[in-house]
């Protein structure tokens, strides 16, 4: 009791029930890494469509802060290079590509099948992001690959794969794996790379139109399995004359 006889508040209780003001601001950490994480993906977002567009050597880090809404200083602070930027891309590319082309499943599917959703796939990841074409081709010309070649070989290997699957069990016509995956994939990303070209061509059906594009998908498809695919038996077909090399 106090001096005019009330009984003392139990302070201790009071203040065991209320927050302190660290207790408050505990989940703020939470939220940085929300932001952290949001902040790297949008300047990853605007780097790959710079990148693709001028290159890593004609890129400037400033435009790519613009895109993304952040300070040229914040993007050294997750990245410490413009290299480091465009490995990271290119690293986020090829991850998305393989979740998207879910390798595991190809490689228990029958060679034919396989390939039919190996292509299909490709082409649906091409029609969904088209600037990676060139993005790839700008990376051969500038670099030599040099950054490509971290994540770029597996899916060629995967296919290649497929192809040898294919022809050890007589789905598919007797050819070099290597260089037919190669064929296979100019056929997948080639309208790409040169849709502007393209336009001139065919001035009343753009090539990057979703209708241009749909259509390139079903003669990719059908060409592929044309020419991957073995012959039916019966008469053999006549063998191509073997091109001369002698220029070479």
């Amino acid at each position: 009791m106090n001096a005019v006889g009330r009984p003392l508040r139990k302070e201790s209780s009071m203040a065991s029930r209320t927050p302190s003001p660290r207790q408050k601001a505990a989940p703020a950490p939470r939220k940085a890494v929300r932001d952290s994480v949001a902040t790297r993906s949008a300047i990853l977002d605007s780097a790959e469509k710079i990148f693709a567009r001028d290159g890593l050597r004609s890129t400037r880090t400033e435009e790519i802060a613009a895109g993304s809404g952040v300070t040229k200083a914040m993007i050294h602070y997750y990245f410490d290079t413009k290299e480091a930027l465009y490995q990271a891309v290119l690293d986020r590319v090829f991850q998305d590509r393989e979740q998207g082309m879910d390798f595991n499943s190809l490689r228990r599917l029958p060679p034919v099948d396989a390939l039919q959703a190996f292509v299909e796939r490709l082409l649906q990841q091409m029609v969904a992001k088209p600037h990676l074409g060139p993005l790839f081709a700008l990376e051969n010309i500038q670099n030599d690959g040099a950054f490509y070649s971290r994540n770029g070989g597996k899916l060629y290997r995967t296919l290649a794969d497929i192809l040898e699957r294919g022809v050890a069990d007589g789905s598919f016509r007797q050819q070099d794996p290597g260089h037919a995956a190669v064929n296979i994939m100019g056929a997948c990303v080639h309208f790409f790379n040169v849709s502007s070209n393209i336009r001139t061509l065919w001035p009343k059906d753009k090539a990057d139109s979703t209708a241009s594009m749909i259509n390139h998908w079903r003669a990719v498809v059908e060409f592929v399995m044309c020419a991957v695919l073995a012959p039916p038996p019966g008469p053999r077909p006549r063998t191509p004359r073997q091109p001369r090399l002698a220029a070479l």
